[in-house]
């Protein structure tokens, strides 16, 4: 008998107490809050994670209050002789689920894989292949079967792969003890399920050709080619070609067990990435901060890696200085530095298995694994003990990070991203806010010459101000008058005062201050767009609750929500409790959308007809 809680999800979820199972465990909802607590046990789960677990982006009015009623019964249900569940607990606005890991099958089942993976190569087959046999025994069908939710469905995903790894890990043992005949049935069934999995094409390739049936194996690989060719535009990898090769020339061995990853020799050289991009040669200000993340990911360190994260509004220069810092702690990362674009901000952000792919080909791995998971572990795997720093650059949110964090707390993680990342464990979040007046004309004198400044002294200040200190729109100024240098300080500022051309001014080359902001403000829901739209146009440079609410014609809790919101999306600034301030260009930047929309609404106004516009004038005649 186990004793405690214990739990499956590799089908149905059931729980058990002491060994004996537990009566249902109520609504699928439910199951889904009991599912993250599970899958993250030990670990304290916000109320903002478990939303978003269940409900994703638009959770319902009364999701919170569904929580802890869900928590409630729960405690109940897993509790022992009429007490409920010690195990689990509050925390902050969340909660912790206190079992050990291996209370959980599908945890048991990956800890198998593991160490079955360990025998195999230590030479003993009989034993990793019972234990994998035993992993596939904690299969009761589809996991999480019924289980709603985000959350529930990455995780049925995770789990499905575990799954169709530890049978291709069977078969590859099944070919390595010469069970070709016996493998070959199953294996077509598979290919044909997997259209896109090479692994099990190649293994397919490797029993047919053991079994005598070399045609057939060279046929396999052309039938997968032309599915790759015609319907992906891909080849296939460097791990099924050398394969087909070695077919032809009549030498693969039929007891041949196949790696996925090459072991580099001790002594020989090794594959070190080095993909940040260039610092900027006329980086200017942020001392502090450079100083402060510099201490972070050089200083002593824990069991987890080091994980700063850098916020704050389009613009604002959160890219360079993260690869600014990057380069300065290089040295303290001689196993190399990563880099990743994550298009957060865009129509079309990065997937997390996309990113892993190529890290894993920087890695030198040639053989990537199929599926977001299986390469996680690869890469954590191939990081541990590696002294390496990543630089994730412009993230969406926390789940396209997550899969991305190294295990080794030998390596150090910096993130940049403009609205705030919750659920990830971040040693640090800095926000990033504009230049003061004293960062700012240093940047335009760097690139201008301080003898162009000292000469409009006031006009650099003005210019300064009508940029609003942000580092974006800076530089672009600092570029165009550059390259106009017949052009005064005054003449620029003019042009930059008239409000409706404030923003326009501000581009140059492919930098624009309206492109920066565009794509957070068109992630905006509509509610919280007009808005911002409406508090730009009737609200001073500080932005009470009370002047709010009545601007937007709203209570002041949902006025507080929405200018929270906004705090959130970085177009608004928190200043004391229960103000906000606005950047000067994201309200020019509103304005002008308001000036759009207007316009357009009057265009679509049905023009009047002649007749309509004829008007009749009736004369009086004195009788």
């Amino acid at each position: 008998m186990i004793p405690g809680l214990g739990f499956d999800v590799l089908g149905e979820m059931r729980a058990y107490r002491d060994g004996t199972e537990l009566p249902r465990l109520g609504a699928p909802q439910q199951q889904g809050t009991l599912l993250v607590l599970l899958l993250l046990a030990g670990h304290a789960v916000s109320m903002t994670q478990l939303v978003k677990a269940l409900w994703g982006e638009e959770p319902p009015a009364a999701a919170v209050r569904s929580i802890r009623t869900h928590i409630w019964r729960l405690r109940g249900l897993l509790g022992s002789e009429g007490s409920p569940a010690h195990e689990l607990l509050s925390v902050g606005d969340g909660y912790r689920l206190d079992i050990d890991a291996s209370a959980v099958d599908a945890n048991r089942a990956e800890a198998m894989l593991k160490k079955a993976l360990r025998l195999r190569l230590a030479g003993q087959s009989d034993t990793a292949s019972d234990i994998l046999d035993e992993a596939m025994d904690l299969w009761r069908g589809d996991p999480l079967a019924g289980v709603p939710g985000p959350f529930a469905e990455r995780q049925r995903d995770r789990l499905s792969e575990l799954r169709l790894t530890v049978t291709e890990e069977q078969l590859e043992l099944d070919l390595a003890r010469g069970r070709h005949q016996m493998t070959i049935l199953r294996l077509r069934e598979l290919a044909d399920a997997y259209p896109l999995r090479e692994r099990l094409h190649g293994l397919l390739m490797r029993a047919l050709y053991a079994a005598g049936r070399q045609a057939d194996a060279l046929a396999v690989f052309n039938a997968t080619r032309t599915l790759l060719v015609e319907e992906y535009g891909l080849e296939p990898g460097p791990q099924l070609t050398e394969l087909h090769q070695r077919i032809l020339q009549g030498d693969l061995l039929p007891a041949t067990v196949t790696e996925t990853v090459t072991v580099t020799p001790p002594g020989s050289a090794r594959l070190v990435p080095a993909q940040l991009p260039p610092d900027l040669p006329d980086f200017t200000g942020r001392t502090a901060e450079i100083d402060e993340l510099c201490e972070l990911l050089t200083g002593s360190r824990g069991s987890a890696p080091a994980v700063v994260s850098l916020t704050g509004m389009s613009g604002v220069g959160k890219s360079v200085l993260a690869v600014h810092v990057a380069h300065r702690v290089r040295d303290a990362y001689p196993d190399g530095q990563l880099f990743w674009g994550l298009r957060g901000t865009g129509d079309h952000p990065a997937h997390s298995g996309e990113v892993l792919a190529g890290f894993l080909s920087a890695l030198g791995v040639e053989a990537v694994p199929a599926g977001t998971a299986a390469r996680c572990r690869m890469f954590r795997s191939l990081l541990d003990g590696r002294k390496m720093l990543l630089v994730l650059d412009d993230a969406r949110d926390a789940d396209q990070v997550q899969d991305l964090l190294p295990g080794s707390s030998s390596c150090a993680v910096v993130v940049t991203h403009r609205a705030r990342l919750a659920g990830l464990p971040l040693t640090r979040q800095l926000e990033l806010r504009s230049f003061s007046h004293h960062e700012a004309l240093e940047l335009l004198g760097r690139t201008l010459g301080r003898h162009r400044l000292e000469r409009e002294p006031d006009e650099a200040l003005l210019l300064t101000e009508a940029c609003g200190g942000l580092p974006l729109a800076l530089r672009i100024l600092a570029t165009r008058l550059a390259a106009r240098p017949d052009w005064s300080l005054a003449v620029m500022g003019e042009r930059l005062g008239n409000e409706r051309r404030t923003v326009a001014e501000l581009q140059v080359g492919g930098l624009s201050v309206s492109n920066a902001l565009e794509p957070g403000y068109r992630r905006l829901p509509p509610e919280q767009a007009r808005a911002l739209r409406l508090l730009a146009r009737g609200t001073g440079e500080q932005i009470t609750v009370s002047a709010a609410a009545t601007v937007l014609h709203a209570d002041r809790f949902a006025t507080e929500d929405l200018l929270e919101a906004l705090v959130d999306a970085v177009l608004l600034e928190p200043a004391t409790p229960g103000s906000y301030t606005m950047h000067p260009l994201v309200r020019r930047f509103a304005r002008h959308h308001t000036r759009a929309e207007e316009t357009a609404k009057l265009r679509t106004v049905p023009a009047l007809s002649a007749a309509s516009r004829r008007t009749t004038y009736v004369v009086s005649r004195p009788e």
